[in-house]
C-alpha cells in the first residue's frame, strides 16, 4: 500500500515561495546589482510565476525590504554564534571587524548593500527601509555597549566597522585580487586592538582630548 503524500498547507506553500524568492533575489542582486534587478528576473531565477510572486510582494520595494529583514535575521544569528565563542566581552571588540566582514562580504551582505544604495533613488524603498536601518544600528550599539558603555565614540566605532566591511565587500567584487581584500580587515582589527591597549580608543564616558592635542585660541 503506497503512502499518501501529505499536502502542504497554504502557510507552508507561502513560506516556500518566500524562501525561493529570497535566495533568487540575493543571487540576482549579487550578480547584476540593484539597478539591473527586476522582479521578473527574480521570479524567473526562483522558478516561480510572476503572479505567485505578486501574491507575496506587490512591489519591488516590498520584495527588497523583505530581503533586508531576512538577511538581518540571519546576520543576528551569525553574530550570536561568533560572540558566544569569546567569553570576555571586552576581548570581543577587536574581533568585530572580522565578524562584520564574514557577514557582510557574503552574497547576502552584498545584496543588502545594493538595496541600500538603490534606496537613494527609490523613495518608497527608502521609506520602508528607514525604520529597519534605525533598528539595525540600535541593535548593533546594544551588542557592543554591553561591554563598552555608551558614548559618541562607540557609535563612530560601530559605523566605522560596519561601513568599512560594506565598502570592502564591494572591493572584493571589483578588485582583480579581491580575495586579498580581507587583509585590510585584519589590519583594521589590529589597529583597533592597538588603540584599546594605548587608550586612544575609549568607549566609556565622554572625555576631553589630551591637552597637547587641543587647538589653542
Amino acid at each position: 500500500m503506497t503512502e499518501r503524500v501529505k499536502r502542504r498547507t497554504q502557510a507552508e506553500r507561502s513560506a516556500a515561495t518566500c524562501d525561493a524568492l529570497l535566495a533568487a533575489a540575493i543571487q540576482v542582486l549579487h550578480e547584476h546589482g540593484y539597478g539591473a534587478t527586476s522582479t521578473t528576473m527574480v521570479a524567473e531565477a526562483a522558478g516561480i510565476s510572476r503572479g505567485a510572486m505578486l501574491h507575496q510582494f506587490r512591489t519591488k520595494a516590498d520584495l527588497m525590504t523583505f530581503v533586508v529583514k531576512q538577511v538581518y535575521r540571519e546576520e543576528l544569528a551569525f553574530y550570536a554564534r561568533c560572540l558566544a565563542q569569546i567569553e570576555n566581552e571586552r576581548d570581543r571588540i577587536p574581533h568585530y571587524p572580522q565578524m562584520a566582514w564574514e557577514a557582510l562580504s557574503r552574497p547576502s551582505g552584498v545584496a543588502v548593500l545594493e538595496i541600500l544604495q538603490g534606496s537613494r533613488s527609490d523613495p518608497e524603498l527608502a521609506k520602508q527601509l528607514a525604520p529597519i536601518q534605525a533598528r539595525i544600528e540600535a541593535d548593533a550599539l546594544a551588542h557592543i555597549g554591553r561591554s563598552s558603555g555608551q558614548s559618541r565614540e562607540l557609535l563612530a566605532f560601530m559605523r566605522l566597522v560596519v561601513w568599512s566591511a560594506r565598502g570592502l565587500s564591494v572591493a572584493k567584487v571589483l578588485a582583480p585580487d579581491g580575495e586579498r581584500v580581507s587583509d585590510a580587515v585584519t589590519l583594521l582589527g589590529r589597529l583597533i586592538e592597538a588603540g584599546l591597549q594605548t587608550g586612544i580608543l575609549n568607549f566609556g564616558e565622554e572625555s576631553e582630548p589630551p591637552r597637547e592635542n587641543r587647538m589653542t585660541d
